[in-house]
């Protein structure tokens, strides 16, 4: 694709893919973490993930747009541009390829520059911006937003996530648990690869997004994602405690929204959110599988109105 490098080549793994047959959608942040670090060459920047790495780059919001499924073998190649440039952050477009070169997602993230010490942001160095001008591109067609706002929330809204907000929308708990050491990054923060890791092993749990899906079932069907956007608020540390409290936010006939908080219980505040766009999945076919009028109003049922991410 016009004006974007290629950052990453390697295959999807077989201990990579998850029920459904295809890589599960943490290792497609995975593959971009990679990405990122050596477009960060490009930039001008010293290496960002080194333990004596003086700055490095914090993504806070990150959207990914699923096209063609990926398997066990399958070849992989990720291609990355610069779309916006702030005067502390930075924005990012990664096409991800499969199968004959064929894309297969694509995300699209926000990165902080922020200094490792304190964790503040600063600007960029003459030289990153005139790189950074040097490898800008307009956004890919395929990478635009299909379902979702990436920037839903105003700076008003942004603290809306928190245990007492999520104890008054009645949102359910769908996961609980404790970050470990091999979740971090070298500076001792869990990589939000874990954060969307933890929330795809807990997805399940939310019976109001899927009454009509028993996952246990050797029936064929399942539910796939389509579509997200993950929003990091705060960093936390290996032995940070994690609670994921969720709600359906809107379904239709072809696709369900639900919407994800990754609080901290001992704070109440929020670790990250997450809104993702899923359907009914025929893993025979290999094809999304439309829902008639009756199992819509048995998920419009379950709909936690003003839930925002």
């Amino acid at each position: 694709m016009s004006g974007l490098i290629e950052t990453w080549r390697g295959e999807a793994l077989a201990w990579e893919a998850d029920e459904l047959g295809h890589m599960n959608m943490r290792y497609y942040f995975d593959r971009v973490l990679e990405a990122r670090a050596r477009f960060a060459h490009h930039l001008g920047l010293p290496p960002i993930y080194k333990t004596t790495s003086l700055s490095t780059l914090v993504p806070t919001n990150q959207h990914i747009k699923y096209i063609k499924e990926l398997r066990p073998g399958h070849g992989m190649a990720v291609s990355t541009g610069v779309v916006n440039l702030g005067e502390t952050d930075i924005t990012l477009v990664h096409v991800i390829t499969g199968v004959d070169d064929v894309a297969s997602a694509t995300i699209t993230e926000t990165l902080s520059h922020i200094a490792v010490r304190t964790g503040i942001q600063f600007s960029w160095s003459k030289r990153t911006k005139a790189q950074a001008e040097r490898l800008m591109i307009d956004v890919p067609e395929i990478a635009k937003p299909r379902n979702i706002d990436p920037y839903e929330i105003s700076d008003e809204d942004s603290d809306l996530a928190t245990m007492q907000k999520a104890d008054e929308f009645g949102l359910q708990a769908i996961g609980r648990g404790v970050f470990r050491p091999s979740e971090c990054d070298v500076f001792g923060h869990v990589l939000p690869t874990a954060i969307v890791g933890r929330i795809s092993n807990s997805v399940q749990h939310l019976k109001t997004a899927w009454p009509d899906l028993d996952f246990a079932s050797d029936d064929g069907m399942s539910g796939v994602l389509l579509e997200a956007c993950a929003r990091h608020k705060r960093r936390p540390k290996a032995g940070d405690l994690y609670e994921i409290r969720s709600g359906l936010r809107s379904a239709s006939t072809h696709v369900r929204e639900l919407c994800h908080w990754v609080l901290d219980p001992v704070s109440g505040k929020c670790w990250s959110s997450f809104v993702g766009v899923g359907c009914r999945f025929n893993l025979k076919t290999r094809r999304l599988v439309t829902i008639d009028e009756t199992t819509l109003a048995l998920l419009n049922k379950g709909v936690v109105k003003g839930l925002k991410p």
